[in-house]
Order: C-alpha cells, then structure tokens, then sequence
C-alpha cells in the first residue's frame, strides 16, 4: 500500500539564501552517522570564554562537535587532543560533520579539513580551521579561545 506524497503549499517561495542557511542549520545539529568515531554534544561557553567538556566524549580517532560553543575537538592519537573552532573560514558556517574519509567536513560548501590539524584537505575554504588550546583538567578538557 502507498501512501500519498505530501506537496508543499504552491504559494511559498523558496529562496536560495533560506535553502542554504537552512542547510546550515541542519549541519550544525548533528554529524553523519555512517561515518563512525564522530559525535555531537552541547556545551556551553563559560564566562571566562571557555568551554569544559568530558574527556570520554570523544574517542580515538573520532571527533566531537559541541553545538552551543561552536567548538570540535578531536583526539587522532590517544591522549592527544585537538580542539578547532568550528567555523569554516570560506564563509562562516559550521563545520559539524565527517567525511568518508574521516576529515572534518563543513556542510555549506563541503571544503574539508584535516581533523588533527585543522588544515585544509579541500576548498573552497583557502585556509584551515582556527587551532584552539585545550589542557586536560581530571577527566575533563578545558578549551580556551
């Protein structure tokens, strides 16, 4: 049995900024599950600028993409850490999910970054992601930036 395919209201008009910003927005909330290793958390930003998150939350080789603070850390190797800002550096959109192979994808205009530096692997963005200082504190990471 088929079920009838619901049609948008003729009347609406779609614009490409709205199409574009709304995929955005659907990046920003989660990273591709296929990819395995990668994960999204919220986190919020302390009054001092930064941000504590468990240790545990990110794997090795996977990363972790904290909405709320805009911040992915990554751990390549274990006990090695690297935290990014999460805003791509082509156009300001989040980069909130995980290629095929791995690499921190943002999903606007798909350039790709490599997840233990942050450099680019593949544009349009021309330069890579901003390096943020993470210290472990106990079972926590403190990022600062």
């Amino acid at each position: 049995m088929s079920r009838p395919r619901p049609v948008a209201p003729a009347h609406r008009d779609v614009t490409r900024r709205a199409v574009l910003g709304g995929g955005c927005g659907v990046g920003a909330t989660g990273l591709v599950s296929a990819c395995g290793g990668e994960d999204t958390r919220s986190a919020e930003t302390a009054g001092d600028g930064s941000v504590r998150v468990p240790a545990v939350d990110t794997p090795v080789g996977g990363s972790t993409y904290y909405r709320g603070a805009d911040v992915i850390v990554s751990q390549p190797q274990e006990g090695s850490f690297t935290a990014f800002d999460a805003t791509c550096p082509h156009q300001g959109c989040q980069t909130s999910s995980l290629g095929p192979d791995g690499e921190l994808v943002c999903p606007c205009h798909n350039s790709a970054f490599d997840p233990a530096t942050g450099e680019v692997v593949s544009g349009p963005a021309t330069s890579g992601l901003t390096v943020l200082p993470v210290s472990v504190e106990g079972a926590d990471l403190v990022i600062r930036g």
